[in-house]
Parts: C-alpha cells; sequence; structure tokens
C-alpha cells in the first residue's frame, strides 16, 4: 500500500463525524439529533439498551455496545460504558464477534472501554477459524468448520477485522493474513469464470441458503458460483482495504466499481445494514460518498427508523436506527 492509501486508512474521520456533513444534504443535523434522542429516550435506568421486540435482546448486553458505536458521546454513553464494564464477566458469551468488534470500534471515542479491550481482542482472536482463516458466528472456537453455525462468513470476518484494527491490529499481522485468503474465497473475481466474475461478494462459498442472492449458476469448472450483492460487497471491500489491500489494485478496482453500479441490489432485510457498511467503507474510500444511501424518507416522525423485513432484526427499531445513524 502507498503512503498516500495509508493515510487516508489510518486518517479516516469516524463515520458519526464524516456523514453528518457529507451524503444527507442540509437536514443530516436535524435527521441525526431527531435518531439521537428517540435512542437517548429508550436508554434504560441502568444504561443498557433493550429490545421491546425480541426477548433474546432484552438483558442488555446484545444492543447495547451497537448502540454506543452510534453515539457521539454524553452523559448517556458514559452510562453505557459504565454498565458495559459492570457486565463484562458475560458481555461476549453470546454474539461474541458482533460485541467484541462494537466495543472495539467504539473504543477509540470512549476511552472508560479500554478495560474491556483485552477480553474483547482476545475473544475475537480465539474464535478464527484455523483452517480457512475466517470468521463464523458461533459463540464457541470452531470444532467442525463444516457444520453450519461454525463456517466461516463474509460479514462476520468483516466485523472481525473492523474491531482488530480498531484495537490497533495492524493490516500486517498474520492473522489479518489468513483472513484475507478466506475473503478472497467469497469474491466474483479473477476466478476464471468470466461469465460470473463481476467484481462483487456474496456471503459464503459452501452454502447456498445463507447467500441472500442465491445462486448464480455453474461455471465451466463445475463450481457453484453465488450472486453478488451489496451488503457482502461493501463488507468484503472494506475488509480487504483494512487488510493492507492497495485500493487501485485489481480486486478493490473491481469491488468499488460493481458497488457504483449496483449499491441497491440488496436483500430487503439488510436495508440498514447495508447503508451502514457502505457508508464505513466510504470513509475508507472517499470516491464511494456518493453512492452512500440517503435515508431520511425512510426515518419516522419520531425520529426512528424500522425495517418490516424482519429476518436480520432489522424491524426492531433499536437496531435500524442505530444502524441508519452510523450510515449519515
Amino acid at each position: 500500500m502507498n503512503r498516500a492509501a495509508f493515510l487516508r486508512l489510518a486518517c479516516a474521520a469516524p463515520l458519526w463525524l464524516r456523514h453528518t456533513a457529507a451524503g444527507w444534504g442540509n437536514d443530516a443535523s436535524n435527521s441525526r439529533a431527531k435518531a439521537t434522542s428517540w435512542l437517548l429516550d429508550r436508554q434504560s435506568p441502568d444504561g443498557a439498551w433493550r429490545s421491546d421486540t425480541y426477548g433474546s435482546f432484552r438483558d442488555g448486553r446484545a444492543l447495547t455496545p451497537v448502540v454506543l458505536r452510534a453515539l457521539p458521546g454524553g452523559d448517556a454513553a458514559a452510562k453505557a460504558c459504565r454498565w458495559l464494564l459492570e457486565n463484562r464477566d458475560t458481555l461476549f458469551d453470546d454474539y461474541p464477534v458482533h460485541l467484541a468488534s462494537a466495543v472495539l470500534e467504539g473504543s477509540p471515542r470512549f476511552p472508560e472501554l479500554a478495560p474491556l479491550m483485552k477480553t474483547a481482542i482476545a475473544r475475537l482472536v480465539s474464535l478464527q477459524c484455523p483452517g480457512s482463516g475466517g470468521w463464523s458466528y458461533s459463540p464457541r472456537p470452531p470444532a467442525d468448520e463444516s457444520a453450519p453455525m461454525q463456517q466461516a462468513n463474509l460479514s462476520a470476518t468483516a466485523m472481525a477485522i473492523d474491531g482488530l484494527r480498531a484495537a490497533g491490529l495492524p493490516a500486517d499481522d498474520p492473522r489479518l493474513r489468513k483472513a484475507m485468503a478466506f475473503m478472497r474465497t467469497c469474491h466474483n473475481h479473477a476466478s476464471g469464470g468470466p461469465a460470473f466474475d463481476d467484481g462483487g461478494f456474496f456471503q459464503l462459498p459452501d452454502d447456498p441458503s445463507r447467500n441472500k442472492a442465491g445462486v448464480a449458476g455453474t461455471d465451466r469448472q463445475g463450481i457453484r458460483r453465488h450472486r453478488s450483492y451489496a451488503s457482502a460487497t461493501a463488507d468484503g471491500l472494506r475488509a480487504l482495504l483494512l487488510c493492507g489491500e492497495s485500493p487501485i489494485s485489481p480486486p478493490a478496482k473491481a469491488a468499488a466499481e460493481w458497488l457504483r453500479r449496483f449499491a441497491g441490489k440488496t436483500p430487503p432485510d439488510l436495508k440498514y445494514y447495508t447503508a451502514r457498511s457502505i457508508a464505513r467503507t466510504a470513509s475508507l474510500l472517499p470516491e464511494l460518498d456518493p453512492i452512500v444511501p440517503d435515508l431520511t424518507t425512510d426515518q419516522q416522525a419520531d425520529g426512528s427508523w424500522r425495517n418490516p423485513a424482519g429476518e436480520m432484526r432489522e424491524d426492531c427499531a433499536i437496531v435500524a436506527t442505530a444502524l441508519a445513524l452510523e450510515a449519515k
């Protein structure tokens, strides 16, 4: 990676700051203020956030790091940090990749989280699949990487890389080198199947049911190929860049071009996750700023967002609003 590319990655402003001024027009500040106020009104007295939609999200652990990551600071954020520290012993028992990564991504703005960083890093490192080099959603170190919940996938891998890089792990760390090799297996690029190599990414090579855009066909080598889609492509491109891929390399350029052409090509139940992922990727590659989705037309009068397509839990307004806020 050349010096200019390195500085662009190292000095990228936090998402909540960058996209207050870019991508959302003149209404950004008001929209952000309303969304933040809505989230703060739903903070529990002890400092946590709890879902009214899903019982598994009601103990505070599942949502608090995710909401905190979307906030700019203040008393409510400090209170949330205290709650996380008080619950550190069980914080990463469930959803460990999501939550450890969210804590590490929030830590540069919230120094109060420093006591959690060592545990979060160790949890992520322990969950890397030794065979593929990627991460799965399993809360346990992988024993059988062919088992559905222990198969590495692109979104979990991108999350882990987001967190580890935010915590200061260098791009050339051997663990990230291994992860990069896995990500290339999810990239429709330079595979020898030109009919399928459109430059985008998909979720994982071996499970058609979890590739949201479905199967594209079989290539001339007899390999089943999967359609690219926007959330996977934004995740894959960002993870490549964070692992040291040059923005002008053929794989990065191919993925960026796919996003410029097909940014709206994503399953409806990933709408706000996709918007956040594209914005996060644009913070590393500013040429993508124009394609960051404008979500103001979806925002409810009370300041929240909610996705009627609920398979990925975006029908929980706290989930959708936190993700949308990070896309601003």
